[in-house]
């Protein structure tokens, strides 16, 4: 639980970098701040709740979007007197002080995977790593600044929004539920009454929009034969006895079913999977929690926690990231008109792709120990993660082998995103170390969590980079089994 001086009871050590850092942030007589983050849903949260901050002691500041730091990422930095990295930095904490971007804090939930410590004075580092959390699941880059936000003193139901939407933008929550300190967050948002939890179907826009729409516009998991198919929507919805539209008029949405319908409805959409090809844990999948924020408007694409994530990853996917920052900092007026379309553009093209992967086998290579998803000529790069991210936790690839999924980069690179299921994980698979040493063998960079990693590498080192993470897997495998 959460003590009632706002501290957290069990990791002291985490609890204790947070105040150090908020402490910081606050008494440092910086001209201008520099928030640097990762373009997804939890970069643009964790920048937001950062940059919320900021703004309740009246302190400037600036935001910088990026997509990875790296040599060039870092020299680019307008210059700034305090500078803050979140969801990344971790892995570049000695360049950050080579470069002297200092004072500094870095707020990082992915592995360090370095050797030696740069931490002290000037450069602050908050990674639940260090003190022995999983970083890809049991908080993620916005529940840390949530922490420091806490630690400042100027915590409210807004931050508390966006550290869960965040978390659930980096899916870090399952059917089942938050863990370790992202279950602390949601529950004391709940306690607090920002927050009502209920357990239902997690359709896109649920309970929200209309039910026919709600099948068409949902893509995790793709629900083949109806996403982005409103006539097949309506005759499902028809088989099943449900009306499209309630007496009086207006489309039946999800909250005018009957239990028995919804019963009925749950039950249909996980036959239709199955005989799709899905597996029954990507069909259960449907079936979960919905967090509803009630501070939000009733018609408000901000009003459920997954949608409120998806609004995010999409504004960071398709560049739009000042409207991202924008929603995350409490526009509510020009940002939201204008997030809806582009959510449902983002959905589009992620129903575009995952179509092609289930209907073109060939683009997915099976090798010895991984299989590589090559779409260099397909998904804008920002996009691949995301594919990625669905095709491994809808079974549409190998569960038993890590997928290293490719698509080009600028300046002739290669971006790199790999995804696996945990499982392999117990059998002893790293991929942030892997995709670290793969990537830095061949001149890129690379890194994330245990289950998911990417990298930028030279596009004429591609096939050796293969060759090695296919390698380091096999190895990391009979290592495992010996243990």
């Amino acid at each position: 639980m959460v003590s009632s001086d706002g501290q957290l009871e069990g990791p002291y050590e985490l609890s204790d970098v947070a105040l150090q850092i908020a402490e910081s942030i606050e008494s440092s007589s910086a001209g201008l701040y520099v928030i640097v983050t990762h373009y997804d849903a939890d970069g643009l949260a964790a920048a937001s709740i950062i940059a919320r901050s900021l703004m309740k002691i009246e302190r400037p500041f600036v935001v910088r979007v990026v997509d990875q730091i790296d040599e060039e990422t870092l020299t680019s930095l307008p210059k700034g007197d305090y500078y803050v990295f979140v969801d990344l930095g971790s892995s570049a904490v000695r360049a950050i002080a080579d470069k002297g971007l200092l004072p500094a804090s870095v707020i990082d939930h992915h592995e360090p995977l370095r050797s030696s410590e740069v931490v002290g004075k000037e450069l602050r580092e908050l990674n639940p790593h260090i003190f022995g959390l999983n970083g890809g699941r049991d908080v993620s880059a916005s529940g840390l600044a949530y922490f420091v936000s806490k630690g400042m003193k100027v915590l409210d139901h807004e931050i508390a929004y966006l550290a869960i939407a965040g978390a659930i933008g980096d899916r870090q929550e399952s059917a089942q539920g938050f863990v370790g300190l992202n279950k602390l967050i949601a529950q004391e948002a709940i306690e607090r009454g920002w927050v009502r939890r209920f357990t239902g179907l997690r359709l896109y826009g649920v309970p929200r929009y209309p039910l026919v729409k709600s099948l068409m516009y949902t893509v995790d998991p793709l629900l083949p034969g109806l996403t982005y198919d409103e006539a097949a929507s309506e005759r499902f919805l028809e088989s099943l006895g449900i009306t499209l539209k309630k007496s009086n008029g207006p489309l039946t949405t999800y909250k005018d079913l009957s239990v028995d319908e919804i019963s009925k409805l749950a039950t249909a959409l996980i036959k239709h999977l199955l005989m799709k090809g899905f597996s029954p844990q990507s069909a259960n999948a449907l079936f979960g929690f919905i967090y509803e924020f009630l501070y939000e408007p009733e018609d408000s694409p901000l009003r459920y926690a997954h949608e409120f994530a998806q609004t995010l990853n999409a504004c960071g996917r398709l560049r739009k990231h000042g409207l991202g920052l924008a929603i995350g900092l409490g526009d509510r007026k020009e940002a939201l008109s204008q997030v809806e379309a582009i959510s449902l553009e983002y959905r589009r093209r992620l129903t575009q792709y995952l179509s092609l992967l289930r209907s073109d086998p060939s683009y997915i290579r099976v090798l010895n120990n991984v299989q590589v998803m090559d779409m260099r000529n397909v998904v804008d790069e920002r996009i691949l993660g995301a594919v990625a991210s669905i095709a491994v936790s809808s079974y549409m690839c190998d569960a038993s082998k890590p997928l290293i999924s490719l698509a080009h980069s600028i300046k002739g690179k290669v971006k790199v995103s790999a995804r696996m299921h945990e499982a392999l994980s117990k059998r002893g698979i790293n991929l942030g170390f892997i995709i670290k040493t793969a990537a830095e063998e061949v001149g890129g960079s690379g890194g994330g969590h245990e289950n998911a990693a990417g990298a930028i590498i030279p596009s004429e080192s591609l096939n050796t980079f293969i060759k090695t993470v296919d390698l380091l897997v096999g190895k990391s495998l009979k290592a495992g089994a010996r243990s």
